[in-house]
């Protein structure tokens, strides 16, 4: 696959590559989005608690993508109000192929979409870092050491391809 090219199938991560995504492509900040970053568009956040403090910050995210939980159980949230809701059903340590397509409806979409996943949204952010334009930002959460910020860069998504590509093709509907 190659920029751009959304999978045919449902993809899962292999057991060797969890060290991968272990690293991650940005810098990580604890609280707030720093202001700098706040006019950067597409915004897209990954998880609960990124899209709660950006929402606390008066920032919207053109696209956010939830599950409502947390590594600390089910989140409760503050009220969202969204103009667009895309709803998916994604397995753990998986990436469905209709998750492809929703990420890039709603980066696409005029509104402000939130994208509420039925399962995890953690891989989501690879998917979110290879379809984002350059020069957006994609915003996810690490638990317990804060919010990594990747401004999308040829390289970033050159990263973000390469773990994706790594992954195993699955046709037996998971």
């Amino acid at each position: 696959m190659t920029e751009r090219d959304i999978p045919d199938t449902d993809l899962r991560l292999k057991e060797e590559n969890r060290e991968q995504l272990k690293k991650t492509l940005g810098p990580v900040v604890k609280g707030n989005l720093p202001e700098r970053y706040v006019d950067k568009k597409p915004l897209i956040a990954v998880g609960d608690v990124v899209t709660d403090i950006l929402l606390g910050q008066d920032i919207r995210p053109d696209v956010a993508i939830v599950d409502g939980k947390t590594r600390r159980g089910k989140f409760k949230k503050r009220d969202w109000t969204e103009e667009k809701t895309i709803n998916i059903r994604n397995p753990p340590e998986v990436i469905k192929q209709e998750s492809w397509i929703a990420i890039e409806k709603a980066i696409l979409s005029e509104n402000t979409t939130f994208i509420k996943v039925d399962g995890e949204e953690d891989l989501l952010s690879l998917v979110a870092i290879a379809l984002c334009p350059l020069d957006g930002i994609v915003i996810y959460g690490v638990p317990s050491k804060g919010m990594v910020i990747n401004e999308i860069s040829k390289e970033i998504k050159k990263k973000s391809w390469e773990v994706i590509n790594n992954m195993t093709e699955v046709n037996e509907g998971v």
